[in-house]
């Protein structure tokens, strides 16, 4: 599962500190996963969901998942890949993952989505909120579909920034995913059009899209891929880094066909969608240094707004 590390303009743990949370998120995934495949081989007993959380009324908390947490925090501290100052543990920033329930007859690929489902609360809390400050979250980005997409069909060593507000000479300026990965950064548009629809691009500012019967008009969006790759690549050379970029027009459900366009922006549509995901699926490599540091170069440009939480204040 991707890792959220910028939704719009809210505060994010990830800006806090690249180096630290995208290894945490993974040892916290696999740690929980574990736990889950443990209540699924003995569902007996097993009393509603369970939660890690760090509070004062532990004794009220199941003893095996506290325990297993402690040792969690302490691994992170010796093994952390970091490069400066490890950010303090408040005992009040409980990492709290409330996994499902094992009740009723379900397949393997229902409880897996299930244990994907229970991640999405912690990923937008880490994605709205950092030791001190927060971000008001709007409730709808639980419901998202494009941003679920994107965090649950991609590898744990995937950063998502989903629609961020960059400044860029002071001036915000919303663009539409990208995805960094190990070895590339990704601008991609994704169009959310009928099933079975034709969109007709050329170089003019407006493409068409036959839907059925109808036909209708739409800005054409590789104006917003080169702004997007544009932004990007000026702000990686002031961080020394050089991973390519790769701008991507993405319309899983129909097609795409361009006439005298755009020759560098990659166009993935239901013909070549299915070999694009599974190359996708199929990237196994690790975290890497240009990559966090490269993110980290995005996130610095990026636009936030937050308060202080409330036990700051």
């Amino acid at each position: 599962m991707a890792q959220l590390i910028k939704l719009q303009d809210y505060i994010t743990r990830y800006e806090a500190d690249i180096y630290r949370y995208p290894n945490q998120y993974i040892r916290l995934k696999k740690q929980q996963w574990k736990t889950y495949e443990e209540m699924l081989r003995n569902p007996v007993g097993t009393q509603g969901p369970s939660h890690i959380a760090q509070t004062e009324d532990t004794s009220s908390k199941d003893s095996k998942l506290i325990s297993l947490m402690k040792s969690f925090k302490k691994k992170e501290q010796e093994e952390e890949l970091f490069t400066g100052k490890l950010l303090p543990i408040d005992s009040k920033l409980d990492e709290e993952w409330e996994l499902p329930s094992i009740t009723g007859n379900k397949t393997p690929e229902e409880r897996k989505q299930q244990f994907l489902d229970s991640i999405l609360p912690l990923q937008l809390k880490w994605a709205s909120s950092t030791i001190r400050e927060m971000s008001y979250l709007q409730k709808n980005y639980k419901r998202e579909t494009l941003l679920k997409y994107f965090l649950q069909r991609f590898p744990d060593t995937f950063f998502v920034m989903y629609k961020p507000i960059f400044l860029v000479k002071q001036a915000p300026v919303e663009l539409e995913i990208i995805l960094v990965t190990p070895n590339e950064i990704m601008a991609l548009f994704y169009m959310e059009e009928q099933e079975e629809s034709v969109v007709l691009g050329n170089n003019e500012r407006f493409w068409s899209i036959r839907e059925k019967e109808k036909e209708r008009k739409i800005v054409n969006p590789t104006i917003s891929l080169n702004r997007m790759g544009s932004i990007i690549k000026n702000i990686l050379p002031l961080y020394n880094v050089s991973l390519p970029v790769t701008k991507l027009l993405l319309h899983p459900k129909g097609y795409i066909d361009i006439t005298d366009g755009p020759t560098d922006v990659q166009v993935v549509d239901k013909r070549t969608y299915g070999k694009w995901f599974e190359k996708m699926r199929a990237n196994k490599l690790p975290l890497k240094h240009s990559q966090l540091k490269a993110a980290g170069a995005l996130l610095s440009h990026c636009q936030s707004t937050y308060i202080d939480r409330p036990e700051w204040q």
